[in-house]
């Protein structure tokens, strides 16, 4: 095991979950599923269980990483515990698929919402070139890289404070001088019983997507002082922070619109929902305030995105399992190849696949990783009994397991949306596996 670990403390472990978890997901997704639960109480509700869910899953995921305090993350525990194959086909598939698709939906969305501010600049060029100067911005090293993810992260949880003090403040103590844009309202059927209790969790997995990403931070866990310490920290004191500022957020969506009104015209659900609040609450002027808002915190989101993503081709190129020069380093000691080939693959995925191509693309390849890495714990902890953890999940068996039955409930869900999801993921792994003898130039045990 490496135990030459960096200088990045539990601050800056925690910003880089927070400034990878939030982006503009609280403010889009209540708007799916608010409508058909029909009540202030049950949307909160749903935001209190994805946040519980997230907790338990990155409690697992805190003592993999204090045990193998690697970067690379999820990749290393995979092929620690099932091996150098299946640690190929899960690396290729969360790093250069799942995270490039990911990211590029995360750079498209950036340049959409910079396109309508500036509606001279191209949607495609803002979103190239965000994603081609925060790539160089990395590439000037680890200290200059979290200094500016740090400093946008920080405008980033300032922005949404802003967003909720005067929420708050427009709810209890504005003059109503805002104009209301049109509204529809839809009747949900009753929910009782097994009813509501399954569309409470099925809601709470679609508000689960914000937080997505939490696992950054073991990325890098190898430039982490006292990672042993800092892993378990960041991610609980992270997602705690973080559920508390999703929960203020939709307190102040149900504040202003009643839930079973938030549908657009046809019947759907308001799918940019803040914008949709901003506007009521403050004016017709707010709408592209919030442009400029989202623009601010997608920056920092994309910045993480690329900075932590790199590290799997980085790390599986010094493990064999990619081309030799991905595995290099500048003298900054930043991984430019991996950086580089990273916002290549993100520019090609924008420039090819629609926004909703991504989204299926990157559900596909959770589909694929989910489950194996939720078994990861119970293998390791079965066959590696003595090694050192300096944090273990609390309760064990029982959250991992949850953990496991939660990542075969998403892909069963997966697949039921769609029969076609099952042979696509197979198709995709075969097709990586195909991949192997061009990737790999040599494989380590």
């Amino acid at each position: 095991m490496n135990t030459k670990f960096g200088n990045l403390g539990s601050f800056s472990a925690t910003v880089m979950v927070v400034t990878t978890v939030i982006g503009a997901g609280v403010f889009t997704t209540t708007g799916h599923f608010a409508a058909e639960l029909g009540s202030s109480w049950a949307v909160l509700l749903t935001w209190c269980v994805a946040s519980v869910i997230a907790l338990l899953s990155a409690l697992s995921t805190a003592e993999l990483g204090a045990m193998m305090p690697q970067s690379g993350g999820d990749y290393i525990y995979v092929r620690r515990a099932f091996g150098t194959r299946a640690g190929y086909v899960f690396g290729v598939i969360a790093g250069p698929a799942a995270w490039t698709v990911g990211s590029a939906f995360v750079a498209g969305t950036l340049g959409k919402h910079l396109n309508n501010l500036i509606p001279q600049v191209p949607e495609l060029f803002a979103s190239v070139a965000a994603v081609l100067i925060l790539a160089a911005i990395h590439t000037k090293g680890l200290r200059v890289g979290v200094l500016f993810n740090n400093g946008a992260t920080l405008l980033k949880v300032g922005l949404i404070v802003g967003f909720v003090t005067c929420g708050l403040i427009a709810i209890y103590w504005g003059d109503g001088s805002a104009v209301d844009p049109p509204i529809t309202t839809i009747q949900p059927q009753p929910l009782e019983g097994w009813r509501w209790v399954e569309k409470i969790f099925f809601s709470s997995i679609l508000a689960g997507f914000a937080f997505a990403g939490y696992n950054a931070v073991v990325l890098m866990a190898g430039e982490l002082k006292d990672p042993g310490r800092t892993i378990p920290r960041a991610l609980i004191f992270g997602l705690g922070g973080i559920s508390v500022l999703y929960l203020l957020v939709n307190l102040v969506f149900v504040l202003a619109t009643d839930p079973s009104q938030m549908v657009d015209s046809s019947g759907g659900g308001i799918s940019d929902l803040g914008t949709f609040t901003a506007r009521r609450l403050f004016g017709d002027g707010a709408a592209t305030l919030f442009d400029l808002v989202f623009v601010l915190i997608l920056i920092s989101t994309l910045s993480s995105c690329i900075q932590v993503s790199a590290r799997i081709s980085w790390r599986m190129a010094q493990d064999g399992q990619m081309p030799v020069g991905l595995g290099k380093s500048n003298s900054n000691h930043a991984p430019t190849n991996a950086l580089w080939l990273q916002a290549l693959l993100i520019i090609l995925s924008m420039a090819f696949l629609a926004k909703k191509e991504l989204l299926l693309l990157n559900g596909m390849c959770t589909l694929i990783v989910d489950f194996p890495l939720a078994l990861t714990i119970l293998r390791l902890r079965r066959s590696e009994p003595e090694t050192p953890r300096p944090f273990k999940v609390p309760l064990y068996p029982w959250i991992p397991l949850i953990r496991i039955l939660l990542a075969f409930y998403i892909g069963y869900a997966f697949i039921i949306e769609d029969p076609w999801h099952g042979p696509k993921a197979v198709g995709l792994i075969a097709v990586v596996l195909l991949l192997q003898p061009i990737l790999a130039r040599g494989r380590k045990e």
